[in-house]
This record gives C-alpha cells, sequence and structure tokens, in this order.
C-alpha cells in the first residue's frame, strides 16, 4: 500500500513539473524578446545619443506596429526594420543634417507587459540654449497589435481625463494654470499606473502618470488585466 502511494505521488510529481514547463513555455511565447541598441557621435558642438530596446522576437503584427511607432520617435525612414544599428544610423545622420549646434538624447525602452499588452515608453530631449522636452508612451495590443487610445483606456469624457491629469501633475512644468488648459494626446498602462500625454512648458508632450486603483472607476472595465 505504502509503495502505491509512493509511485502515485511520483507520478503525480512528474505530471506536475511537466505542466509547469509547458506553462512556462507558453508564457514565454506571449512576451516580447528585446535587445537594446546605442550609438552616440559628436560633430563640433552638436551631439547624439540614442539608447533604444528593439523588440526582436513575437507577435508579427505587433513587431510592426511598435517598429513604426519607434521610425516615427526616431525620425527615420523606416528602412531596414530589422538592422537596428541602421535605424540609429539614419536617425543619427537625419539630426546631423539639419546643421544644427544643439545636443539630442533619446530614450525609448519597454516599461511594462503583461499577456495582453506591451508598452514602450520614449524621452526626445533636444538642448541648445534651453532644454525641449518630448516624451511618449505607446500600449499595443497583443491581440492584433493596434496601439490602444485613450478611448479604449477611459470611460469618461476629455473634460474628465484632463482633472485627472491636473490632480496627478506631480512636478510637471506647465504653462496653464487650469485642467481645461491641458490637451491629452495619447495614453497607455505601466504596472499599477494610467499614462496620459500632453504638452507642457518646454514640452511638446509629457507623460502624466495617473495612479490606477485611485482612479479605475473613470476606466472601461475589463474581464482581467488592464486591457
Amino acid at each position: 500500500m505504502n509503495a502505491n502511494r509512493r509511485h502515485d505521488t511520483l507520478k503525480t510529481m512528474v505530471v506536475t513539473i511537466i505542466l509547469t514547463v509547458i506553462t512556462m513555455a507558453v508564457c514565454a511565447q506571449d512576451f516580447l524578446s528585446t535587445k537594446t541598441v546605442t550609438l552616440k557621435k559628436t560633430s563640433g558642438k552638436a551631439s547624439y545619443s540614442a539608447s533604444v530596446e528593439f523588440p526582436t522576437d513575437g507577435s508579427p503584427a505587433v513587431l510592426k506596429e511598435i517598429m513604426q511607432w519607434m521610425n516615427i520617435v526616431l525620425e527615420t525612414d523606416g528602412e531596414n526594420r530589422r538592422d537596428f544599428q541602421a535605424i540609429l544610423q539614419n536617425s543619427c545622420d537625419n539630426f546631423f543634417g539639419y546643421g544644427e549646434d544643439w545636443k539630442r538624447d533619446i530614450v525609448i525602452e519597454r516599461d511594462y507587459e503583461d499577456s495582453r499588452i506591451v508598452t514602450f515608453t520614449s524621452q526626445v530631449t533636444d538642448t541648445d540654449d534651453e532644454k525641449w522636452i518630448a516624451e511618449d508612451c505607446a500600449t499595443f495590443s497583443k491581440k492584433d497589435g493596434h496601439r490602444i487610445t485613450l478611448d479604449e483606456i477611459f470611460r469618461c469624457g476629455e473634460d474628465d481625463i484632463k482633472y485627472l491629469m491636473w490632480e496627478y501633475r506631480d512636478d510637471i512644468s506647465l504653462d496653464v494654470d487650469e485642467s481645461a488648459g491641458l490637451a491629452p494626446i495619447n495614453g497607455g498602462f505601466i504596472d499599477g499606473w494610467v499614462l496620459v500625454t500632453s504638452p507642457a512648458h518646454n514640452a511638446t508632450s509629457r507623460i502624466f502618470r495617473l495612479r490606477y486603483e485611485e482612479i479605475v472607476s473613470y476606466l472601461r472595465k475589463h474581464d482581467e488585466g488592464y486591457f
């Protein structure tokens, strides 16, 4: 009897291990693989620096949408999609083609991912006599690759979104003195936060971070997860 119990226990352990390995493999397939590529160049008083976390493996639809967004941020022509170093070189060449004596720093990274969505954020900082910032967030659906919009995130009107952004503006410097002056552009999710972008002082766009659990009544409901 004891031998049979030991045998059954061993079988259960083996089955559990196999199922765990299979589950881990399936989950791993759901997540993107990425590679961080950097490029730095200086010419006279001008300089260019970029650090970009490129997606290397994943759903073709998702990869296509992410790369299209990255090419916009990097101001590239979209060629050499799989040659990441060439993409950055193209971005760098375009920057120096402006012929300006200023400094550009670019950072793009994956900030969040679960089984349904993946979020990348970007910050482009141009410095001459002053510092100018352009931040963006892009959350992509793993179902079809599309970029999630503000209408898909919020179930409230734009005035309420502006109110929430004003409440969570933190230390973002603004050129307006009330929420009505804000202009929501894009939105997304990271762990525990809803992101919304809007123009700000010396910035074409800044990322406002709204605490998810505190604004959930303003958000569209989903069975599980953020989207």
